[in-house]
């Protein structure tokens, strides 16, 4: 009974169903669930009710029968569905099974009972067949027939219209359960695909991918139909001020895989006909085959003639592509293998048979109507059913080409991932090994674990997958095998007695604690999701890796405690892949005293020679957050100086050390630039030391190369100061981005901000504020604005009011307020009393109609996204990797540093979401569709200007829920804009760690203006689930992690081509697209949906 309990919990619409109330109702049922094939009828019209139906997978029809034998499909239902009669001895309708399906029966007097008892909490969860018929009228000759709808809870909102009409379909209300899953607020494509799909069984076995996209497509139709549902949502419900995403426009990835063989294939016989032949190899023919390793070669070849602007492409990474294309059997082994090999094997081309596969499907469904509403498909619907046809008979543009390879790229790497997994760990590559760690890297489990432990992980991790939710994976009691990672779905965790514990969800591991202590399992683990995939760890190499882990950690003590703590490592010193590599023995530092690491960076780093030793950049990144620069800098004025009395002997060593501090001052320098001289105490110690040394020039001989190589640390220095001291610039003027902006030189703390000050008597002046100045100084310098009106004992606070009304109590250390202000706040300084009366004002709402549309028709795309990619580039030359930092730790843990120039650029980033979204709701009824075509050809721009901050910013500004439920805008908007916005929208997955998106990244070339937001959250994410300080000592991982964030951004910013922004900018274009006049309210873009496209009435 467990096992089926936890089946029935796992199916979305019923997750929130209490347990009580679940044990009740199954509580006499059969734990075995009947299976019932395609076709069967269930009931008829008349038959007796004997028993309630819980449908577990696969899908049911009710319809009803006319005297002239036509059928009148009523609704489908799906999984999570829980069905049957309440008050009538027979049923209203009959019932058939139109996908194979497994049913739970509860018997009628056994659920009536419990239905009395607890009707409150049971309805929202169960159809009730003689209410669904209440509401309708049965379609008769000459009598007209209202549509009919399924308000089911675990079906699809199926829309069957008989006759076809015209007239606007209603929409019912949905449970709470759904409301909060369809709205989730998440730039996230699970929505679509989440919900639990029915499990039944393949008569077309040969192509099981074919039914898994089926029944995709369908719960993206179940999502799509209910998003205008926001207005019926209680208002505690309602996420008015959150930037409310919603991905409608998603193409399914199987959908847009088939499409790409196609034109892969298409450009295959156009370009290089000849690979596909007969080929004879050891007596046999294979017609119309491949070869392996010519299909590779190929494929790069086209690559590099498309263009398509990536980092060099190897042979595996193509492997890979064409690994997910034999994964969904759009490519085929001539031996029904399921690995592609770059050899002399042989493949053949498979697309005829998904085009066989839909004809059966649309026979199929035939007799009994579609499941999708007549004359409106699904884009990811589209696709997938004109692939087939689009890229056989019309060219395949470059553009088409480019953005092919690029997808197929990212899903080959995760096809290469899970077959590498299923691999023995003897028969894994050192270039497999590779890839794994790689992937390993961006598991949430696995983040506080070290370097060498994720790579002995990458030989012996596993994937195991399991199909039906409430599958149970162990139970409580079992023996423990093995560590469990969830890297797709999640599971629900329970205990004997106490029932649900806890739910896990991706990035969670469970099952380790068993494997340590050598116990049986604590609990009982159950499948919440459809087609689940773990990553797993068996518990023989479980313990190893402790063991290695163990044996290879190094302690250095001082009077009995640890002040560094280091890990022996076996590295591969030379190609990854040469048979004549050999192996190194290196040491990681994995904690340390402050000064015990630095210690260890001089003696052992500086003079190394090994580029993938990251610990010397580590340092430098980050040492401020444990060891500030001050701190850090008379420790190696102190290393220099060494001791005072020192015999002959130790001259070389001193010497060494001299050498080492100006080669690390060097380092130091080179790696923060113009940062650096905003501390004082660096410009300070550069200064000193070179004292120092020209003291130690006097007395001994040999020193002057260090007095060169620090004498062009001082020129840096004064080139350097040079710019500091420049005067200080506007940045904002009363809260518009300034003209007179530095970028791309960095906004200095000594810079301004002309902002305006409000008081509680709607009274305001403007005054002018230094970056520098705590909220606690804003206050003081506004008091001497006021000092006639407030009393000097009467305490003040610095407050923001957004135009949404929410109010934001500033702390007195913060600093650079008004680089934090968002885009239609206001600033005002109050009493204490007073805060609660602030409100938002009607000005604060933003423009009533769009400002920017002229500019929009003067502009092209293309200029527009260049100038935008020039405003970006410039603004992210400006922010130090070092903002991350403070930013993420805390600013008042930064003394003297000021993060504005990641402000600014934040706020550009929402500014341009807004814009977006802003300019489609006030856009002219008829050039709204050509706004929205607009848009999004700046993002294909943007795309491929590597201005990734604007290519995201207008995805999620056209996502916003007020624009992305424009159903009649978006269905005129041409199929192939429609496909390539919703490749964008995928980019935002959340899935793995953000992969689609990191895979993006990897594959272009700097300069790249990066989607900073996603390393803001990266940042946080690290701070939050790893400790600083373990027993006193620095925890070094955690500051690798940070710098390996910290090294992502810079990788971004190299090459930036700093001598062509004045040739770039074009007239006064700049000026036009510096600042947009934009709408930041939620509610208020809610308000302008709804008047462009009424929220639709259900009909009674």
């Amino acid at each position: 009974m467990e096992g089926l309990l936890g089946r029935v919990r796992g199916l979305g619409p019923l997750r929130s169903v209490p347990d009580p109330l679940l044990r009740a109702l199954t509580a006499v049922s059969d734990p075995h669930p009947d299976r019932v094939q395609n076709g069967v009828v269930l009931f008829a019209v008349d038959d007796p009710t004997s028993c309630w139906y819980l449908l577990l997978s696969g899908q049911v029809q009710l319809y009803l029968t006319h005297q002239d034998g036509s059928v009148h499909p009523i609704c489908s239902l799906s999984a999570g569905a829980i069905f049957g009669e309440l008050n009538f001895p027979k049923h209203c309708c009959a019932a058939r099974v139109t996908r194979a399906s497994e049913f739970v029966r509860i018997p009628q007097q056994h659920f009536c009972s419990i239905y009395n008892k607890h009707a409150d909490h049971l309805s929202p969860y169960i159809q009730v067949i003689q209410d669904m018929l209440a509401d309708q009228t049965v379609y008769e000759p000459g009598i007209s027939w209202t549509p009919m709808i399924n308000g089911g809870i675990g079906g699809e909102m199926d829309l069957l219209e008989w006759p076809p009409s015209t007239s606007v379909p209603a929409f019912p209300v949905p449970t709470i359960e759904h409301q909060a899953s369809i709205y989730d607020c998440q730039p996230s494509t699970s929505i679509a695909i989440n919900e639990s799909f029915g499990g039944y069984e393949s008569q077309y076995e040969n192509n099981p991918a074919f039914y898994k996209k089926r029944d995709q497509r369908r719960t993206m139709a179940f999502y799509r139909r209910n998003q205008n549902n926001f207005d019926n949502l209680p208002t505690d419900l309602r996420i008015d001020d959150a930037n409310m995403i919603g991905l409608s426009n998603q193409v399914s990835f199987e959908a847009r895989l088939v499409e790409v063989g196609c034109m892969l294939r298409h450009a295959m016989r156009l370009q290089k006909a000849h690979l596909i032949c007969d080929h004879a190899h050891r007596a046999k023919v294979y017609s119309a085959s491949m070869i392996g390793s010519e299909m590779v070669d190929w494929l790069l070849e086209l690559s590099l003639s498309a263009g398509t602007n990536m980092s060099t492409m190897s042979r595996f990474q193509v492997t890979g592509m064409w690994q997910a294309l034999l994964e969904y059997n759009i490519i085929a082994h001539t031996s029904g293998e399921q690995r592609f090999v770059d050899q002399m094997t042989f493949y053949r081309w498979n697309i005829e048979e998904w085009q066989r596969a839909i004809d059966r499907e649309e026979e199929e469904a035939e007799p009994y109507g579609r499941d999708e509403e007549p004359g409106t498909p699904l884009p990811g619907e589209k696709a997938f059913f004109d692939a087939v046809t689009m890229h056989t008979t019309a060219s395949v543009s470059t553009d088409e080409l480019i953005a092919a390879i690029l997808f197929l790229n990212t899903a080959g790497l995760d096809a290469l991932f899970r077959m590498i997994l299923t691999r023995a760990p003897h028969d894994r590559t050192p270039e497999e090994l590779d890839l794994v760690y790689n992937e390993l890297l961006h598991v949430k489990a696995l983040a506080h674990l070290s370097t060498m432990v994720k790579r002995e992980l990458a030989s012996v991790i596993g994937i195991e997958s399991h199909t039906h939710a409430g599958t149970v994976l162990y139970h409580q009691g079992d023996r423990a095998k093995c560590w469990y990672i969830i890297l797709k779905g999640g599971v629900e965790v329970t205990i004997h007695g106490k029932g649900v514990v806890t739910h896990l969800r991706e990035g969670d591991d469970f099952g380790k604690l068993c494997l340590v202590s050598d116990s049986p399992r604590a609990t009982t683990v159950i499948l919440r999701d459809e087609d689940s995939h773990f990553l797993i760890v068996d518990k023989h190499d479980f313990n190893r890796v402790l063991l290695e882990v163990e044996a290879n950690t190094v302690r250095l003590k001082d009077r009995s405690d640890d002040v560094l703590v280091l890990e022996r490592m076996t590295m591969m010193r030379g190609a990854a892949i040469a048979d004549d590599s050999e192996l190194q023995c290196c040491y990681s530092v994995l904690a340390g005293l402050a000064q015990k690491m630095i210690e260890y960076v001089l003696e052992t780093r500086i003079d190394a020679d090994d580029s993938n030793d990251t610990f010397l950049e580590d340092f430098v990144l980050t040492h401020t957050i444990y060891m500030p620069t001050n701190i850090l800098c008379n420790f190696l004025r102190n290393y220099y100086i060494g001791k005072k009395k020192v015999i002959e002997l130790d001259w070389n060593l001193r010497m060494i050390a001299k050498k080492r501090v100006i080669h690390f001052l060097a380092f130091w320098v080179d790696t923060l630039g113009l940062h650096f001289f905003l501390d004082p105490a660096g410009n300070a110690f550069i200064e000193e030391l070179y004292c120092l040394l020209l003291e130690d020039c006097r007395l001994y001989q040999g020193l002057e190369d260090l007095v060169a190589q620090l004498a062009q640390v001082r020129i840096t220095r004064e080139a350097a100061m040079r710019v500091l001291a420049r005067r200080p610039s506007i940045v904002l003027e009363c809260g518009v981005y300034s003209s007179l902006s530095p970028a791309p030189s960095p906004v200095l703390p000594t810079d301004t901000c002309n902002q305006i000050i409000h008081l509680s008597d709607t009274t305001s002046f403007a005054m002018s504020i230094r970056l520098d100045r705590t909220a606690a100084e804003v206050v003081k310098l506004a008091r001497q604005r006021m000092r006639n009106v407030v009393p000097p004992s009467e305490r003040m606070r610095l407050i923001e009011v957004k135009s949404n009304g929410e109010r934001i109590v500033f702390s007195p250390i913060d600093i650079s307020v008004s680089t934090m202000l968002g885009l239609n706040s206001k600033l005002y300084v109050v009493a204490r009393e007073e805060i609660h009366a602030l409100m938002a004002t009607p000005d604060q709402s933003g423009p009533l109609e769009s400002v920017h549309s002229s500019m929009m028709e003067y502009l092209s795309s293309s200029e527009l996204a260049q100038q935008l990619f020039v405003m970006h580039s410039e603004m992210f030359e400006a922010t130090d990797e070092t903002e991350l930092v403070t930013q993420v730790f805390g600013r008042d843990q930064f003394p003297g540093k000021v993060p504005s120039n990641l402000d600014l650029l934040l706020r550009r980033f929402n500014e341009v979401q807004y814009w977006a979204t802003t300019e489609v709701l006030l856009a002219a009824p008829q050039r709204r569709v050509a706004t929205l075509r607009k848009f999004i050809k700046i993002a294909i721009y943007a795309k491929e200007n590597r201005d990734l901050l604007s290519l995201f910013a207008l995805t999620l500004g056209l996502s916003n829920i007020a624009v992305s439920r424009l159903n009649s805008l978006w269905n005129r908007l041409p199929a192939k804009l429609r496909r390539q916005f919703a490749e964008y929208e995928a980019l935002l997955d959340p899935s793995r760690n953000h992969r689609a998106y990191r895979a993006l990244v990897d594959s272009l070339h700097p300069p790249i203006v990066p989607f900073v937001p996603l390393l803001l959250k990266d940042l946080t994410f690290i701070h939050e689930t790893n400790k600083t300080y373990f027993s006193g000592l620095v925890n070094q991982e955690k500051m690798h992690m940070v710098a390996g964030v910290l090294r992502a951004f810079r990788k971004c910013k190299a090459h930036f081509p700093h001598q062509v922004y004045a040739e770039r900018k074009i007239g006064d274009t700049q000026n036009l697209i510096r600042n947009f006049r934009v709408i930041d309210n939620q509610r208020r873009l809610i308000e302008l949906s709804y008047a462009i496209e009424p929220k639709r009435q259900r009909r009674h």
